[in-house]
C-alpha cells in the first residue's frame, strides 16, 4: 500500500526530514532493497528484537514509493535528489576534526588546572560541554567547530596546548567549518526545496527502519551465534563498507518515535 506520510507527528517529521536530507535517494533505495532481501530470509528472527512486520511493510512502501518518484531510473530529472557525497564527507570530516579538538583540550584543561588556572579550565570545560553532543546538521556543526576554534586560539589554552597539537586543530577546524558551510550550500542549490522535501523524509524513513533492523539483527546474532545475520543488514549502501566509515559517529542521538 501506498507509504502514508499525512499522519507523522510534526516532531518525528522534522526528524525524519533531518535524517534525509543527509543521504541521496539513489543510495535509500539500494539499502532498501538490501534491507528487504535480508528480511526475507531473516524477518522472524529479528521480530522478537523490536522489527516486526509492520516495519517490514513500511519498508517496502518507502522503497515502492521512491521508485514512483522516479529513483533508480535513467533519464529521471527535476523530482530526483542527487547523491551528494562531499556533504557526507564534509561531515566525517568535521566530526573528526571535533573529537581531535575534544582530545587537546582534554589534555589542556587538566595541565591548567594543576596551574591553578580555575578561570581558563572552567572555560574549556564549558565549551567542550556545549559541543559534545554529535550532530548531522551542517550548519550546527560547523559552529560547534567554530566554538572550538575559538577556545584554542585563546592566549591561555593556546600555551598549554602548542606542543599537544594544537595550532594543527586550529587549522584543520577553521578548513572543516568551510568545508561543511560549503557542502551544505551546494546540495540546497541542487533542487528546489518543494522537489526534495518529500524525497528527504522518504529517505528519513527508510534510513531509521534501515537502522532499526540492523539493531534488531546484531541483536538476534549474539542471542543465536550467527554472524551471517548481523552482516546481511549492514548499511553497506550508506556508509561503505566497514573499513571505510567510522561506526560510531553514524547513528543520531534518537530516532523518532
Amino acid at each position: 500500500m501506498p507509504l502514508d506520510t499525512a499522519t507523522i507527528a510534526p516532531k518525528a517529521r522534522q526528524e525524519y526530514l533531518r535524517i534525509g536530507k543527509q543521504f541521496g535517494s539513489t543510495d535509500t533505495l539500494n539499502q532498501a532493497n538490501k534491507t528487504l532481501e535480508a528480511l526475507l530470509k531473516y524477518a522472524p528472527a529479528l521480530k522478537n528484537h523490536g522489527f516486526n512486520a509492520a516495519d517490514v511493510a513500511r519498508l517496502s512502501d518507502g522503497r515502492d514509493a521512491l521508485i514512483a518518484a522516479g529513483i533508480g531510473r535513467a533519464g529521471v530529472a527535476g523530482q530526483r535528489k542527487l547523491t551528494n557525497r562531499g556533504f557526507i564527507a564534509a561531515l566525517k570530516e568535521g566530526k573528526g576534526a571535533r573529537e581531535t579538538a575534544h582530545s587537546i583540550l582534554y589534555a589542556g584543561r587538566s595541565d591548567l588546572e594543576e596551574k591553578g588556572d580555575e578561570v581558563t579550565a572552567n572555560a574549556i570545560a564549558v565549551a567542550l560541554d556545549q559541543t559534545r553532543a554529535t550532530q548531522d546538521d551542517a550548519e550546527k556543526l560547523a559552529v560547534q567547530l567554530d566554538t572550538l576554534r575559538d577556545v584554542l586560539k585563546g592566549q591561555a589554552v593556546a600555551a598549554v596546548v602548542e606542543d599537544r597539537g594544537g595550532p594543527d586543530a586550529v587549522t584543520r577546524l577553521g578548513k572543516a567549518a568551510d568545508a561543511l558551510r560549503a557542502a551544505a550550500k551546494e546540495r540546497e542549490g541542487q533542487s528546489t526545496v518543494a522537489a526534495t522535501e518529500q524525497l528527504d523524509l522518504i529517505d528519513g524513513i527508510i534510513v531509521t527502519l534501515a537502522r532499526s533492523a540492523r539493531k534488531a539483527a546484531r541483536a538476534a546474532a549474539r542471542e543465536t551465534q550467527h554472524p551471517a545475520l548481523a552482516a546481511a543488514f549492514e548499511l553497506t549502501h550508506l556508509y561503505g563498507t566497514r573499513g571505510e566509515r567510522a561506526q560510531a559517529a553514524e547513528e543520531p542521538p534518537s530516532a523518532p518515535g
